[in-house]
């Protein structure tokens, strides 16, 4: 997939996926914020896309289908939330991770346009 590292670990980020191209902002394990027994990457989605997309692609950050990455501490393991429509593109990046140590999990807090029946263009 365009744009990803060949790995992911000690990474957390957010991505979106648009027009079959990967925007991954991805940060150390050391530079996340703490979320109870997780490490989250530190700027929202919305913020993101403000600052560097919505002036070249004119939509909203939910538009194209988008996920995170965090780090469950508690578990050691990363958690992949993503929506359901780039499942193949998830599944590649849950690879760049060593074996077993991300899970995957759709998430309806990250649907895009068109999984979301009730979004409004």
């Amino acid at each position: 997939m365009n744009g990803m590292p060949d790995s992911l670990d000690n990474q957390i980020g957010l991505f979106f996926i648009v027009r079959s191209k990967l925007l991954l902002h991805n940060c150390k394990l050391a530079e996340g914020e703490p979320y109870g027994d997780f490490l989250n990457y530190p700027i929202s989605h919305d913020k993101v896309w403000r600052e560097q997309y919505q002036e070249k692609y004119y939509v909203d950050f939910d538009y194209y289908p988008r996920g995170r990455i965090v780090y469950n501490k508690a578990k050691q393991h990363y958690i992949l939330y993503y929506d359901g429509c780039v499942e193949n593109e998830v599944r590649e990046m849950q690879s760049r991770f060593l074996a077993n140590t991300c899970q995957i999990s759709r998430d309806e807090h990250y649907q895009c346009h068109k999984c979301n029946a009730g979004y409004v263009i």
